[in-house]
């Protein structure tokens, strides 16, 4: 970004998660250093997963009122911030707010019907069944078992599902269609109502309006 900047050359920002533009609209606090010995203590605290919960709301309601007792992942991340800087992630974040990364960006967000969408959710599906997703799922679970939360993504709990004799086959792929359909849904609102000065339009429309009011 910098290069591109001394530079004087423009940066495009493609594809991703919405919430990664949005991270660096509007930036991200830094984190205090964590050292080998602060690991160990959140991990071994990790271990009684209800009990750091408890204990972390105790320290710091507000920061904790959106985060569930079984999410272990930004428990940790609460954890390591206390264990770390011996503040509250409240008190941490306020005297560490984030600063903007990229400011005054122009943002064409390209719409999909929903039909069209469904049908190529449906279509991408059974490519990655052909193309062996049961076994990679298989792998995925013998190495690392199903505890890290990247087992919780859409097509692995619905293969898991299935493995687990739960669904047919059929079933299966329904089910990541159902379930990746919702999530591009709910994609597509957060991007019209999370960014200003957005633009939505289909692919075909975006080209004519980026060349007409951009260059």
């Amino acid at each position: 970004m910098q290069i591109c900047k001394k530079d004087n050359k423009n940066l495009i920002i493609i594809g991703g998660t919405s919430f990664y533009l949005k991270s660096l609209m509007q930036g991200l606090s830094k984190i205090p250093t964590i050292t080998e010995q602060t690991i160990h203590t959140v991990n071994s605290k990790l271990k009684k997963l209800p009990e750091a919960y408890n204990f972390l709301k105790n320290i710091d309601p507000l920061y904790m009122k959106n985060i569930t007792s079984n999410d272990r992942y930004r428990i940790e991340k609460a954890l390591l911030i206390y264990e770390a800087s011996k503040l509250t992630p409240t008190q941490w974040f306020e005297l560490n707010p984030p600063k903007p990364i990229i400011e005054n960006i122009d943002i064409f967000n390209i719409e999909v019907d929903r039909k069209t969408l469904r049908e190529r959710i449906s279509k991408r599906t059974q490519q990655m069944y052909d193309l062996g997703l049961i076994d990679e799922i298989c792998y995925l679970e013998q190495k690392y078992s199903r505890l890290p939360n990247a087992m919780g993504a859409i097509g692995i709990v619905e293969v898991l599902e299935y493995l687990d004799g739960k669904v047919t086959k059929e079933k299966m792929l329904e089910n990541i269609s159902i379930h990746t359909a919702q999530l591009a849904k709910r994609q597509q609102t957060f991007n019209r109502t999370q960014f200003k000065n957005i633009v939505n339009a289909p692919l075909e429309k975006l080209e004519e309006i980026i060349l007409k009011d951009f260059f």
